[in-house]
């Protein structure tokens, strides 16, 4: 009997044992197969992730190429190049590079130029562009916000106001560097620089067409309403690449010998140039609307600019040194017929020209020279035209999305570049 007892423990102590090797066991292969699969995860998104910066990589080269050897007299080269470059494959992985604008999705990176820069400070546009009634004070504290001194406008607010919140911070007091940077100016909401776009990649995300199923609140229609960061910029910079390839020159401080040669003017027209380009409130588009030997008086010999020349001197020169270039102008060939409607809210037939214009000509608007073909248009619609749109772009926000095939993992980076200058330089980098 003490023996059948004893056997009966030793089978419940060996069962026990049994249970919990199995037990010990069991948990191991869990673990190691959580671990594998952590191990394959942080594997695919590293694929991904490289994926992407080849994207990034493949778009900066396009972009540098064109600076180097641009083509010349066609305003959509750069454009039709960066989106041969929007997709592509490495290893097990792809890039995918996009911008959603008007609805819909558009292969390459988002052009800021096709977007108003703020720091022009030209509070018309400003109003027109965003086609909407501002709560009183906040444009006056845009403006404050971006001067130089600390007096407040009526209805704005200055630095005393920011020094007084529980998380005091100094206002700008000059050009603003981010349009994420306006939702730390009073009176302006994150909802109003963002809209459905949470992220600011000018991408439309999943959970930003989900109806509110997650953040941001948005509307389930596949269309991103992207915000004041959709219409505005920042970051953009006039002058940049030319048409030969080489650095712009600046009429104001350039030898007379270096304008020839550039612009293939004689000793004459090029002291009238540079004369005039020394002047009071010169402006090159002038040069659209009067003759060189009207903007010269004085210089014995000038004779007015062919339509060649006058196409090397906007495609070549400037009145600013690269590094004092003001903010940059809108692309006429990728701003939207939307904004167009609002920038000319009252001259319809304007836009339609315009867009008329660079619709049938394969190569855009190459020049501001093509906007005297448009039939009734008057020199002050050509010399506002000059002011406010350029033919090139120079600064662009680059969403790259790198995808594993296998395992849909992706990785997001995106890159503000400004190909002004090469190396093109990377202005703001982030992954998510």
């Amino acid at each position: 009997m003490m023996h059948t007892r004893h056997r009966g423990s030793v089978i419940v102590i060996a069962l026990w044992a049994l249970g919990i090797a199995a037990l010990v066991t069991s948990s191991i292969q869990i673990f190691a197969h959580r671990q594998a699969l952590l191990g394959i995860e942080v594997h695919d998104r590293i694929q991904a992730r490289w994926a992407a910066r080849a994207g990034i990589e493949s778009s900066i080269a396009a972009m540098s190429e064109h600076v180097l050897m641009p083509v010349q007299n066609h305003a959509f080269a750069l454009i039709k190049d960066l989106e041969v470059v929007s997709y592509g494959e490495v290893g097990n992985a792809s890039w995918d590079i996009r911008h959603h604008v008007d609805g819909r999705d558009w292969q390459g990176p988002m052009d800021e130029h096709s977007k108003f820069n703020i720091n022009a400070q030209n509070s018309v546009l400003f109003l027109r562009i965003l086609d909407e009634e501002l709560p009183y004070g906040v444009l006056e504290s845009i403006l404050d916000w971006m001067d130089e001194d600390d007096e407040v406008r009526l209805l704005g607010v200055e630095r005393d106001y920011y020094l007084s919140l529980d998380s005091p911070y100094e206002p700008r007091n000059g050009p603003i560097r981010s349009i994420a940077e306006m939702e730390l100016i009073a009176g302006v909401m994150p909802d109003d620089i963002r809209g459905e776009d949470w992220d600011l990649d000018f991408r439309l995300d999943s959970n930003e067409d989900d109806g509110g199923q997650s953040l941001p609140w948005d509307e389930p229609n596949g269309i991103l309403e992207g915000g004041w960061a959709s219409l505005l910029t920042a970051i953009t910079v006039d002058g940049g690449p030319t048409e030969s390839g080489e650095p712009r020159i600046n009429l104001k401080n350039i030898d007379l010998e270096t304008v020839q040669l550039r612009l293939g003017v004689d000793e004459f027209q090029a002291q009238a140039l540079v004369m005039y380009a020394n002047g009071n409130n010169a402006s090159l588009g002038q040069l659209l609307i009067s003759g060189l030997q009207s903007l010269a008086q004085g210089i014995e010999g000038v004779t007015n600019l062919t339509d060649e020349q006058l196409t090397y001197v906007f495609a070549e020169t400037s009145l600013f040194e690269s590094h004092e270039a003001p903010p940059g102008r809108m692309n006429i060939n990728t701003v939207s017929p939307e904004m167009l409607y609002k920038i000319f809210p009252e001259n319809t037939r304007l836009v339609e020209e315009l867009l008329y214009l660079r619709i049938n000509n394969i190569r855009g608007i190459s020049s501001p020279l093509d906007y005297r073909n448009i039939p009734g248009i008057s020199s002050n619609e050509i010399t506002y035209l000059y002011e406010i749109f350029d033919t090139r772009s120079s600064v662009f926000t680059i969403s790259s999305k790198g995808t594993v095939k296998a395992s849909q993992v992706e990785q997001e980076i995106i890159v503000v570049v400004d190909r002004s200058t090469l190396p093109v330089t990377i202005l703001e980098y982030r992954e998510q």
